[in-house]
């Protein structure tokens, strides 16, 4: 009898670590592959921003990025959904530049409590040209390691 109340204890102990170990995975927080923008000047130097940005994806009201003063690179995710994600970066009120990524989603297995988790592969991108002089993919592949995907050349004055 005492056997079977100590394995009974023990047994209800385990479930209740099993239990308490699942529930502090926060999945949305390690699971989320960023795309990482690194700004150069026009003679490939990294550089910071003068000032703040924002930016904004195309089509919602989700501010990705509110006023962050003199940046030297910024990170986004991607779409799960689409192929094509438009970001707008807001230097004052009058002056944007569009950024245009098409990308590859690359769905992965990551746990039967977080489910699957995307990876991307960039295939093109794209922007506007009002203060952005070029753009480049430098790796394409996005992942959760925080590597440079997209360099983003600036005119000087910026």
């Amino acid at each position: 009898m005492r056997k079977a109340i100590v394995g009974f204890v023990l047994c209800i102990v385990l479930i209740a670590w099993i239990g308490i170990s699942c529930s502090n995975t926060d999945c949305v927080l390690t699971n989320t592959s960023y795309t990482n923008f690194v700004f150069y000047n026009e003679r490939g130097q990294a550089v910071s921003l003068s000032g703040t940005i924002s930016v904004t994806a195309a089509g919602t009201d989700s501010v990705l990025i509110n006023q962050e003063s003199n940046p030297k690179m910024f990170q986004l995710p991607l779409s799960y959904t689409n192929t094509e994600d438009t970001f707008i970066i807001h230097y004052t009120e009058k002056m944007v530049d569009s950024v245009f990524v098409k990308h590859a989603n690359i769905p992965y297995f990551i746990s039967m409590e977080c489910g699957t988790g995307m990876y991307h592969y960039l295939e093109e991108v794209r922007s506007t040209d009002n203060a952005i002089d070029s753009i480049q993919i430098i790796d394409p592949e996005v992942t959760y390691d925080a590597k440079e995907n997209i360099k983003i050349y600036y005119t000087a004055g910026l």
